[in-house]
């Protein structure tokens, strides 16, 4: 069974950034809760990706896409919604 997620960054100015890794927490939903606090609250998300340390200050993202949504979401999360363009 592949796991892998996918996640699109949007930035600002119309570029998008798409990649998949590996899920990174496994089996604990305030894990992945506690993790995802932590990136939000930041001031940027770093990915290590193909050799390459990418670092993405969320001044510069538009919004970001994650595939599968995590099983826990933060507070206030509005879930099982559709996207209607």
């Amino acid at each position: 069974m592949n796991e892998d997620r996918q996640v699109t960054i949007h930035y600002n100015n119309g570029k998008t950034l798409k990649l998949s890794f590996p899920a990174q927490i496994r089996n604990s939903s305030a894990a992945v809760l506690e993790g995802m606090k932590k990136i939000m609250e930041g001031d940027k998300i770093a990915i290590e990706a193909e050799g390459r340390l990418i670092v993405v200050p969320w001044s510069s993202v538009q919004q970001i896409e994650v595939t599968p949504a995590p099983a826990s979401l933060p507070f206030g999360a509005i879930k099982n919604a559709k996207v209607v363009e």
